[in-house]
């Protein structure tokens, strides 16, 4: 018997190595004619609102400044947020106006978390043609059967005698053949503006981590080559069902400079070490340190951050008014929009009418529902908070420049964080139906246009989105129109 039983786990494991599965790895960062590290070079910017213009976007078309975020939630949140960008997509910015230049044309930067992280990465990469292709290619796709095929398949269990395949590595395999064919981040800068972050988990350093030039330059690797397919996986790694995307760290090879616009050394900090910039400043000294930290390994994003605003607020947290292009954008913005798209279920009361909670599935549900939804809603406080933020420093850039920007008085500039989520949806049998999808990858195919309906109206109908599209000046300052760009983030 013992025999038999070695017999058969060794062909199981012969089989599986007959089918081994190459994992990219992330690669150190080029180098300059100077021969110093490229940081220019990378994708994106060191911080959403500071560096040097890294690609070529659309045209400055008017004074908006748009970030956009999508939660996690599995295919519900997928859903939702592709019917978000349908609804911005539908929102004209001035209807006298350029022909086909809508609330969507203006985005600046777009973040997704877990399943966000889909449509997120789908636009990012197809624009247009996101709006014929995504459904077919996600949303009513039997994503979960991939999931059992990596589990149940022999010719895909090499992650169990492997040690460095693991089944995330499969599913981002799928992910790729399904959507992203290939693309790498590289593909999505050619693209230009909207900047796109896909935000995971670091599990070790307990911190959120976008996929950003920034966080890249840190360890100081090239995110261009990075397949966008690897990053929406680590973002949707779910613990215990997925395990984590693993990247190693080259900062030894930068010989300790770091990209521009980073947070300073924790040294330099104020003596607050409550501080929010102190806080970012030792995550970067972590990073920057490749004797401590030799391998970061990435899971699910909404462990640390389920809205994906983290990335983006601790951005404008480390960002200077001194910087050139934030100086730049200033001049040019008098609306800020900070919309957070969230696709969240409803919390599960009915364990408060249980007496006894035994099932391992009752367990994971609700430890992991309280560790993502935890924090939420100091991070909209926050959100809201740092819109208001952004507006004051950029009136005081402006007004520092001169009394009237581009026909305007100077100080005319709002900030507005927006909230859209499940629980405003009007009808009440279709918010509890939707409310109470499961997070995960294959829902009804009814559900999912029920999900993408209700996102495009709870956008294109919210009155201060149809504000800040309506109080769109025009055309930008002569210096940024005449670059014939937008800084692309």
């Amino acid at each position: 018997m013992r025999r038999r039983l070695a017999g058969l786990l060794l062909g199981l494991g012969l089989l599986a190595g007959c089918q081994s599965l190459t994992v990219p790895m992330n690669q150190p960062l080029s180098r300059n004619a100077a021969g110093e590290p490229d940081y220019a070079a990378n994708y994106g910017l060191a911080g959403v609102l500071a560096g040097e213009v890294a690609g070529q976007g659309p045209a400055a078309r008017s004074d908006l400044l748009v970030f956009v975020t999508f939660s996690g939630g599995g295919k519900r949140s997928s859903a939702f947020g592709h019917g978000a960008l349908r609804g911005l997509r539908a929102i004209p910015v001035r209807p006298s106006g350029e022909a086909g230049w809508t609330l969507l044309d203006d985005v600046d930067y777009l973040a997704g978390v877990s399943g966000g992280s889909f449509p997120a990465a789908h636009y990012g990469l197809h624009r247009e043609r996101h709006f014929e292709t995504f459904r077919q290619d996600f949303l009513t796709r039997d994503i979960n059967s991939y999931i059992f095929g990596t589990y149940l398949l022999p010719w895909n269990w090499d992650w169990l005698v492997n040690p460095l395949v693991g089944t995330n590595d499969y599913m981002a395999r799928v992910y790729d053949q399904l959507m992203f064919h290939g693309a790498t981040f590289a593909d999505l800068r050619r693209r230009g503006a909207p900047m796109v972050s896909i935000n995971a988990t670091d599990v070790v350093n307990e911190t959120t981590f976008p996929f950003t030039n920034g966080t890249f330059g840190l360890l100081c690797s090239d995110l261009n080559s990075f397949p966008v397919a690897r990053a929406v996986a680590a973002s949707n790694g779910f613990p215990i069902l997925f395990s984590p995307i693993t990247l190693q760290n080259h900062a030894a090879q930068c010989g300790g400079r770091r990209p521009p616009n980073t947070p300073p050394h924790a040294w330099a900090e104020p003596a607050s070490v409550a501080s929010r910039r102190a806080a970012l400043a030792r995550q970067a000294d972590r990073y920057a340190n490749a004797e401590e930290t030799r391998w970061i390994h990435l899971m699910d994003g909404g462990i640390a951050d389920n809205l994906a605003l983290r990335g983006l607020l601790d951005s404008i947290t480390v960002t200077t008014q001194n910087s050139p292009v934030f100086r730049e954008i200033a001049l040019r913005t008098r609306r800020i929009l900070i919309l957070s798209v969230d696709g969240e279920a409803a919390p599960d009361r009915s364990l408060g009418r249980q007496r006894v909670v035994s099932g391992i599935g009752q367990v994971l549900n609700a430890v992991s529902g309280t560790q993502i939804d935890a924090y939420n809603f100091e991070t909209l406080g926050l959100a809201t908070e740092m819109s208001q933020h952004l507006a004051a420093a950029f009136r005081e850039v402006r007004c520092g420049q001169a009394r009237v920007i581009a026909g305007r008085p100077c100080g005319d500039v709002q900030g507005e964080f927006v909230h859209v989520a499940l629980s405003g949806i009007d009808d009440p049998v279709w918010r509890a139906r939707l409310e109470a999808i499961p997070t995960g990858l294959t829902i009804p195919d009814a559900d999912v246009d029920a999900l993408v309906q209700y996102g495009e109206q709870l956008v294109r109908q919210h009155p201060a989105i149809l504000a800040i599209a309506a109080a769109a000046g025009g055309p930008a300052p002569p210096a940024l129109a005449r670059a014939g760009r937008r800084p692309a983030w």
